[in-house]
């Protein structure tokens, strides 16, 4: 039963990222649409006592929408290119340790060697490994845009509160992330919402120069508001489409995760343990980088985090895919985190 449900969110996550995906760069092609609709469309009168007729300058359109078009493409892949797909480099960047090869500390041994072993499991080469060493709780990230350039990531906390079999599990999963290039994915969504981003300066400038022409002006203003309005509903939405995206790639990881190491018990295991020091009120020494990249962790950092602007799924949902009889209220976990989920349901 655990297998099927497990299997059930790996197809759905495949589907419904496929599906918001698609609605984001639509998205894009709409607001590209409505601008230059704003700038082509006119009204001329063709008498004096007819009514004003409706005009599209076509070329004007084409153009405009080409441009805006261009303006999100090429802001967005120069923050894509800036991003850089360096895993190494982005977990130096949040504060990771390298770990190096000779090192007596056991856990990092297990840890190596436990990398060493999945990296077999899933037939893929291993990735730099670093950790978290000033973390006391239970998380890990996985970074790079390819498989030759990742790295993977655990606190301290990991290391120190998880048996083998579930800390296997949780590197399984950041696996999972480097296989199926949720960091691309996520690099790419960042890289659309600042292209979006842009937007709303060329809206402001088109709104000043407009107020401050006399011929033509007021349309110029208009078009410039509404430039300002559709990035800022334009980036908004994206991030909702990034934390939506980001929850489906979850659970497709879990399920992934499971795959690879065959013991789903071992990934739910991880992710009480997880539940269990966040609602026994343990606060975890999470600095602002981190705080930043929460969208790249294993598990979301806060417990209060929760809605469309979640990057995670709620964790009874996630351990419930993999250990359907888990039941919250057995295990003593506040009634906040149970809304949450028969909310989601």
């Amino acid at each position: 039963m655990a297998e099927m449900s497990m299997y059930r969110h790996g197809a759905n996550a495949r589907k419904q990222s496929l599906l918001i995906t698609s609605l984001f760069i639509f998205s894009v092609l709409l607001i590209a649409v409505l601008i230059a609709s704003l700038a082509s469309v006119r009204l001329t009168p063709e008498t004096v006592n007819q009514a004003n007729q409706i005009v599209v300058d076509w070329r004007l359109f084409v153009y405009v929408a080409l441009a805006v078009a261009g303006v999100i493409v090429l802001t967005s892949l120069w923050k894509m290119v800036s991003m850089g797909g360096d895993g190494a480099k982005v977990a130096r960047s949040l504060g990771a340790t390298d770990v190096s090869d000779e090192t007596g500390d056991p856990l990092i041994t297990r840890y190596k060697n436990i990398v060493e072993e999945v990296a077999l499991g899933a037939s893929m080469q291993a990735p730099r490994i670093f950790v978290l060493e000033n973390e006391p709780g239970i998380n890990a990230f996985a970074a790079g845009s390819s498989p030759d350039k990742a790295a993977i990531a655990v606190t301290r906390g990991a290391l120190k509160l998880l048996n083998r079999g579930e800390l296997a599990a949780v590197v399984a999963h950041e696996f999972a992330h480097i296989r199926n290039l949720d960091m691309r994915l996520n690099v790419r969504v960042i890289g659309l919402i600042h292209g979006l981003m842009v937007l709303y300066v060329v809206g402001r400038i088109l709104m000043h120069s407009g107020g401050r022409s006399r011929k033509g002006g007021a349309q110029i203003a208009l078009i410039g508001i509404a430039i300002i309005l559709l990035g800022l509903l334009g980036a908004f939405m994206g991030k909702i489409m990034q934390a939506a995206i980001s929850r489906q790639r979850e659970y497709l990881a879990d399920a992934d995760s499971a795959r690879y190491t065959g013991d789903p018990d071992s990934l739910a295991g991880a992710l009480k343990k997880i539940g269990g020091l966040q609602h026994s009120g343990m606060k975890e020494a999470v600095h602002d980088e981190l705080e930043e990249a929460r969208h790249m962790m294993f598990a979301e950092l806060s417990v209060k985090m929760s809605g469309l602007m979640s990057t995670h799924p709620p964790l009874v949902k996630r351990i419930q895919a993999l250990d359907p009889s888990f039941d919250p209220d057995q295990n003593g976990w506040p009634s906040m985190e149970n809304a949450e989920v028969a909310k989601e349901a």
